[in-house]
Formats: structure tokens, C-alpha cells, sequence
């Protein structure tokens, strides 16, 4: 396939350098990283093996009006660039392509399928501990998941041969049947781990180990729960042990809300909570402690920061 990764941060690096390495054409869009892509590849460092991506193996592009067309197209950048981004894609857009969305939030696929009523609109909810400690450079630490739904119904068999492609690349690709559920369970662990981490300025670790934050932690993924019943996906209760399980075997990290916290951006607050606090509202269930949360992200996110 011709992919283009929409965003070269981490995810972008990571799943675009797996991708390029299992023998796709792959196309990066680049801003801070373009010239050290540009001039010496990318590096990633991995648990499941370290590899550099030599120049030749990829082409890089500053502009989305310059990209070639593809099959694939990967929205990996944040979603706080979605107004300026989204617009713009459709030079990257082959007669028939798929857009694949691998970024935090909700409503986004729906927002594309409207713009692009003529590409297939899916979702791929990333689980992986991955960083970019320097342009060019990926730092991937453990997991790596990528779970694919379709947006529409009829492209289920789409999806389920994209997923045999990022197998081949050497990555795990389960099928989900659709958008709502995969993006709500993937909301049970970033409601709660993003905004907390920044709120109470803790890692992942941190937070497992406080009994006071660990009580916040399974509150908020028990609203995340009520929430989803309240649109007719049932998510387990055993989906919130599970997920606890799961980040406590992780060696402690700062999710990707508290780098960019810390890095100054901006944190993605719309994309994470308030989309899914207006999905659940209008099924006539108030999340009350996810919208405290929000508000909380805010405060922070708009005061002044010390000269």
C-alpha cells in the first residue's frame, strides 16, 4: 500500500516506521522533525527490537497538498490539530481510500466521513507505551495493540484485511465491530489516567500506588461504564480490573496528557472529554465526575504559567 502518516510524533513514528519496515510505500507528513527525517531516517528504540528506518525506505512532506495519493491514510497526529488538519486531506486521498483515525477522543471519525463521503472511515485505538524523545527518534517501551473498527458496517471486511497488513508488520491488530464501543473502551483507561496524571501531577505508577488516587481512578472508570450503558454498549465490570492489571505490569510512565502538560501544548480536553460527556448527556446521563475532571484540565491548562 502507498500510507501516509498524518502527524510524525510518536504514534506517527512508531506504527509509520513498522509499517514502512513490513514493506509499504510510506509517506510522512513532518513539521518539527521534517529535516532530521529529511537528512537521517528514524530511529526507533523498541522492547521488541531496535531498527533505523534509512531515508530511502520513506519520503517526508511539510504540506498535505503535496502528498501523494494512498491507500491508507493514518491520522496520527494530536487531535487539537484537527481544525487545521482535517480540511486538508484530501489530496492524500486515492478514489476509494481508507482513513484510519489513531488518535485520542471521539466523534472524529464521524467529522471525516462527512468531509469524505467517497473514503472508508475507521478507527484504530492504539494501546502502547511510546514516546519521542528527540526528533527522529522513537522510544517504544511495551505494548502496541492496534484495535481496529469500521465506521460503517460494510466495511468490516476492509478492516479485517487492514488488519492482516499491520500483522504482517509485526503488530497486533484485533477487529472490533464498531467505532462507539472500541472508542469507549478505550475512554475507560484515558478518562481517568490522562486527566489524573496531570491533576495530581503523578505517573501511572504513582497513581496505582496511592489509595486515594486508585479509589478516583476506578470511580471515574465506573462513570465511563454508566456512560456506555447509557448508549447501549455494554463494556464488563471486569474491563476495569483488567485495565488496572494491565498498567501496573507497565513500568511507570507520564500518559500522553502529562507531556504535553508538562511540554506546554495544548491537552486534548475537547477531544478526550467533552465529546464523550455530549455523546452521553443526549442518551440522558450526566457524567459528573468526568466533567469535574474536564473543568480541573482547564484551570490548569489556562492559567498563566510562571515567567
Amino acid at each position: 500500500m502507498d500510507v501516509a502518516i498524518i502527524g510524525t510524533g510518536a504514534i506517527g513514528g512508531y506504527y509509520g516506521a513498522k509499517l514502512a519496515r513490513g514493506g509499504h510505500r510510506v509517506h510522512f507528513l513532518a513539521r518539527s522533525d521534517y529535516q532530521t527525517l529529511l537528512d537521517h531516517g528514524i530511529e526507533v528504540e523498541s522492547v521488541a527490537g531496535d531498527f533505523c528506518l534509512p531515508r530511502e525506505a520513506f519520503s517526508v512532506w511539510r504540506d498535505p497538498a503535496d502528498l501523494p495519493a494512498c491507500d491508507l491514510v493514518c491520522l496520527t497526529a494530536k487531535a487539537t490539530a484537527n481544525a487545521d488538519l482535517l480540511p486538508r486531506l484530501g489530496p492524500a486521498l486515492k478514489p476509494g481510500a481508507t482513513i484510519l483515525v489513531m488518535q485520542n477522543g471521539f466523534g472524529v471519525e464521524e467529522r471525516l466521513a462527512a468531509l469524505y463521503p467517497q473514503a472508508h472511515v475507521c478507527a484504530g485505538l492504539c494501546f502502547v507505551c511510546v514516546t519521542r524523545p528527540s526528533p527522529g527518534h522513537v522510544r517504544h517501551t511495551a505494548y502496541g495493540a492496534v484495535s481496529l473498527a469500521p465506521l460503517d458496517p460494510a466495511d468490516a471486511p476492509r478492516v479485517e484485511t487492514l488488519a492482516q497488513a499491520f500483522v504482517a508488520a509485526g503488530l497486533e491488530a484485533p477487529v472490533l465491530s464498531d467505532v462507539l464501543t472500541a472508542r469507549l473502551r478505550k475512554l475507560v483507561w484515558n478518562i481517568p489516567f490522562n486527566g489524573l496524571s496531570v491533576v495530581l501531577e503523578a505517573t501511572t505508577g504513582d497513581l496505582l500506588a496511592s489509595p486515594p488516587a486508585r479509589r478516583l481512578l476506578i470511580a471515574l472508570m465506573g462513570e465511563v461504564l454508566a456512560g456506555a450503558r447509557a448508549c447501549d454498549v455494554i463494556i464488563e465490570q471486569a474491563f476495569i480490573d483488567q485495565m488496572l492489571a494491565v498498567t501496573q505490569s507497565m513500568a511507570s510512565y507520564d500518559p500522553s496528557m502529562r507531556l504535553d502538560h508538562l511540554a506546554g501544548r495544548p491537552m486534548e480536553i475537547d477531544a478526550i472529554y467533552r465529546q464523550v460527556m455530549a455523546l452521553v448527556h443526549s442518551h440522558g446521563f450526566n457524567m459528573a465526575l468526568t466533567g469535574q475532571l474536564a473543568d480541573q484540565l482547564e484551570h490548569i491548562q489556562n492559567r498563566p504559567r510562571p515567567a
